[in-house]
């Protein structure tokens, strides 16, 4: 089969499969060591791409501050090399690099992908088989990428960095809670929610850490303003003050929800 054939049938099965999206990001990201410079692609790596915005993984907090400022420059970068609009942001969050990140030294072998459901095994080898031979690498890392998002679709996403199925907070966004600014700008945001005393993903973790410590204040508050009255106009400032953090994925009403029913019904008495 010639090679024109070959990239005839490839389009038309990312087309009918809708892979090309997997396939961009998979352009994206091997870019990043490029994009970023030998030094900078040793102390990060790039996670993923979702609606034109590159996640980028930092080893610590200071250099993923340093860093917000130099996303024009990343994003124009990007758009020199693939067009204009295939990545428009880079956001950083902070945590360890894999040593075996692109644009790291000897890097080890990769581990095993993650195993997919029955189901979405069988779809992907379906999709392989459909393909020639030579062509069936490119479909499975672009399938595989696909059908890993689907299957961790129902599952929990970061309330800091929207992540899906890590948990909330996910790995990497919980060494910035330990953060010192996340910690100071915690404090402020419990007395003063609208503030915005950092940015990107340092002011979403403070916003968090501020939310859940009114939380527990509130919850463990509760038994004693049922016995002392006077306790109950505090609960309802606590509330109001917890209603009011912008918290990712969460409205105020779906915030007070998660106060137990005692909470809530004494937080509403003014």
């Amino acid at each position: 089969m010639s090679e024109n054939r070959a990239g005839e049938l490839l389009g038309q099965l990312l087309k009918r499969y809708k892979l090309e999206a997997g396939l961009r990001r998979g352009r994206v990201l091997a870019l990043w060591p490029e994009i970023a410079g030998e030094m900078l692609a040793r102390l990060t790596e790039p996670l993923k791409l979702e609606r034109s915005e590159l996640l980028v993984l930092v080893e610590n907090a200071a250099l993923a501050h340093q860093l917000t400022y130099q996303r024009e420059e990343f994003v124009r970068r990007y758009a020199s090399r693939l067009g204009e609009g295939v990545v428009t942001n880079v956001r950083f969050v902070t945590g360890r690099p894999r040593e075996d990140a692109p644009g790291r030294q000897d890097p080890p072998s990769r581990p095993e992908p993650v195993a997919l459901p029955l189901e979405l095994a069988r779809k992907l080898e379906r999709w392989k088989q459909a393909v020639p031979e030579e062509l069936r690498a490119a479909v499975e890392r672009a399938g595989r990428a696909v059908l890993t998002a689907q299957a961790s679709a129902e599952g929990k996403a970061c309330p800091i960095c929207s992540r899906v199925g890590d948990g909330a907070p996910c790995r990497f966004c919980k060494p910035l809670l330990e953060d010192p600014l996340v910690e100071r700008a915690a404090r402020r945001l419990e007395r003063e929610p609208e503030a915005e005393p950092l940015e990107g993903d340092l002011l979403a973790a403070a916003r968090w850490l501020a939310a859940e410590r009114l939380r527990t204040k509130i919850e463990d508050l509760a038994p004693r303003a049922i016995e002392e009255p006077g306790l109950q106009p505090l609960l309802a400032d606590l509330a109001a003050r917890f209603a009011r953090l912008p918290v990712a994925g969460e409205t105020p009403e779906a915030r007070l929800e998660r106060l137990s029913p005692a909470a809530r019904s004494l937080a509403a008495r003014r």
